[in-house]
């Protein structure tokens, strides 16, 4: 992860504006490509489909009205947070600050690694589609969003056509349906969206795995990390990075910010303050760690999140009123 600059906004209406005029040229459908996604524990799979004009003329219209409800195209943008959760917004992804994301987003354009049969896989393990817009100067959109095996839903419903007052249900495995949700949206191959769907882009592009060996390489060289901690809670944290994602992006970001926590390393010793005051705001949060000898530590894998609490320096006090409050980004 590099460091961040400061994030200029997708224009999403400029966007959506694109698209409505591009469905509206003839050719449109030319340059649509359209792909099934695979996830595997060693990356993606990326199959080609291929589409009469009709269908994809359909998925053109049916993006176009996706980006056109109000949920999408007046939704506010804030930088992608992997420790906040945000609600009812999009985040937005500098894909430069990523090389994993980068690494992706060349497969997706990378002809050669594209997949051209499905007839090993089933629709249970295809859960994922994509769908290109690109002519050269004009338009440079890419949209993901969910792959489903119809009778995956079949407990809900049974699926069949309805004409002249005669209704035939269909008996058929390979019917499937695209969720219509824009899940993420990539744009010139430079920024990402994500419409409430962390997880998924978080599959997609590797970014579990990427913290993971991010905050392992943290613990593993990191001097003032073993300065402030006892190497036997080093071991445990080593442990729960590997699956915690949110345990390793909140050690990411503390450590990152290099002259702050080199502060909380030097003045390490005020914790005790709050170990001393079962009262103080703070207390519940760091309980269950050690501080002793200038060091902390814990006795348990479970406490793993109250040592990170122990170096968040997430506790801040207002300048003028003075009122002590905890800063969400660190906890």
């Amino acid at each position: 992860m590099k460091g961040k600059q400061e994030m200029k906004q997708v224009d999403i209406n400029g966007e959506k504006e694109k698209m409505e005029k591009f469905l509206k040229q003839q050719d449109s459908d030319k340059y649509v490509k359209i792909f099934l996604i695979k996830i595997t524990k060693k990356g993606i799979d990326l199959y080609k489909q291929e589409a009469d004009q009709k269908t994809k003329k359909t998925l053109l219209k049916s993006i176009v009205e996706s980006m056109e409800q109000p949920s999408f195209h007046k939704r506010d943008i804030k930088p992608y947070d992997p420790v906040i959760t945000y609600k009812n917004v999009h985040e937005q992804v500098e894909v430069s600050e990523y090389e994993n994301v980068q690494s992706v987003i060349s497969q997706f354009n990378d002809e050669q690694q594209h997949l051209l049969s499905t007839s090993c896989e089933t629709e249970k393990d295809l859960h994922n589609y994509l769908i290109e817009i690109k002519k050269s100067g004009v338009i440079n959109l890419k949209f993901i969003g969910s792959f489903v095996n119809a009778f995956q839903l079949k407990k809900k419903m049974l699926f069949g056509n309805f004409t002249d007052s005669k209704i035939k249900l269909k008996e058929r495995n390979n019917l499937f349906g695209l969720n219509k949700k824009i899940d993420l949206m990539i744009v010139n191959d430079e920024k990402i969206l994500i419409n409430q769907a962390e997880s998924k882009f978080d599959s997609i592009f590797g970014m579990n795995k990427k913290f993971a060996e991010q905050a392992t390489e943290i613990l593993n060289t990191d001097a003032n990390i073993k300065t402030i901690f006892e190497q036997a809670s080093i071991n445990f944290l080593k442990t729960k990075v590997i699956n915690g994602k949110r345990l390793a992006t909140r050690l990411i970001k503390i450590v990152s910010d290099t002259n702050r926590f080199t502060e909380t390393v030097k003045h390490i010793d005020k914790i005790q303050t709050i170990k001393n005051d079962p009262n103080h705001k703070f207390y519940k949060e760091i309980e269950g760690v050690t501080f002793s000898n200038g060091k902390l530590s814990i006795t348990d894998e479970k406490n793993c999140v109250q040592l990170i609490n122990a170096i968040s320096d997430a506790l801040v006090t207002a300048y003028i009123s003075e009122v002590e409050t905890v800063e969400e980004g660190r906890m």
